[in-house]
């Protein structure tokens, strides 16, 4: 004998997680991707022997 799955009424458990909480998958991927350009710049070095980045 197979069963099948019956929808019910109430939404999944991660609608109402989203709900909620938010999105907190997504807020976290935007966090992380922002955090990673801001340390690319922060160690961009290539235009420090260029004379605008040499000390006076």
């Amino acid at each position: 004998m197979t069963t099948t799955a019956t929808r019910s009424d109430n939404p999944p458990i991660y609608e109402s997680l989203l709900e909620e909480l938010g999105d907190v998958p997504t807020q976290t991927r935007e966090a992380a991707e922002r955090i990673q350009r801001e340390t690319r710049e922060a160690l961009d070095w290539r235009g420090l022997g260029t004379p605008e980045h040499r000390p006076e």
